[in-house]
């Protein structure tokens, strides 16, 4: 008798999938990221980084780094309460932008 890969208690194969969908789907998951890429920009900004991003760049001009940064974090919220379809497609690129982060804040501290 063999068991479907959904079933297996070993593995768990369809579980994880399920709640990997879930924790890309989530509204938490993109406010935990929002503070994250915040978090780990200021770290960069210590270190002598500068924004890359056009918009928050300027953001960073009007209010200030700190200041900046945290009004482009507001600006995605707002505009991630009403997508939830995409979600997934939002909390993947900040992902990917919390480990650039990360990266550079790597390259930056062994200077």
């Amino acid at each position: 008798m063999t068991s479907s890969p959904s079933v297996l208690p070993a593995g768990q194969p369809f579980q994880r999938k399920a709640a990997l969908r879930l924790l890309l789907r989530s509204h938490w998951t993109f406010a935990v990221l929002q503070v994250l890429d915040l978090l780990t920009t200021m770290a960069a900004f210590h270190f002598g980084a500068s924004e890359v991003n056009p918009l928050v760049a300027r953001l960073t001009i009007e209010f200030g780094r700190f200041g900046g940064v945290l009004a482009s974090k507001l600006i995605a919220v707002v505009i991630a309460l009403g997508v939830r379809r995409r979600l997934w497609v939002a909390n993947l690129l900040y992902m990917l932008i919390v480990c650039w982060n990360i990266v550079v804040l790597a390259i930056l501290s062994a200077r």
